[in-house]
């Protein structure tokens, strides 16, 4: 079963990045940055300084809405590699609701 879930998650993240990328056209950002599907035991997903997007399959059981706010979450680190004032700016700019959608995250995966 994980290996379905491992497989299924690597599938909807790579169309889930592909599709949150183009709402950062104003941004000089990879088009296409690597994904890793990992299991993490306390995040949801990670960037690396060389922009390598990181996620934990586990996400995969919850709404999509949910998986585009991890993933945006993860992209806006590609401009902002903390989280200051200006991250969640950019991050309520591409993504409005995104503590909506962080809530049901949470609340799902406890």
């Amino acid at each position: 079963m994980n290996d379905w879930y491992y497989r299924h998650a690597k599938r909807k993240f790579n169309t889930c990045i592909a599709e949150s990328v183009k709402k950062f056209s104003n941004y000089s950002i990879p088009q296409d940055p690597p994904l890793v599907v990992k299991r993490m035991n306390k995040r949801w997903g990670s960037c690396t300084p060389k922009g390598r997007i990181i996620l934990n399959p586990e996400v995969i059981k919850t709404p999509s809405k949910c998986i585009e706010y991890v993933v945006i979450h993860e992209l806006c680190h590609l401009i902002h590699p903390n989280h200051s004032k200006a991250f969640y700016k950019l991050q309520s700019e591409i993504m409005p609701d995104w503590e909506k959608w962080k809530l049901r995250l949470e609340k799902a995966l406890v």
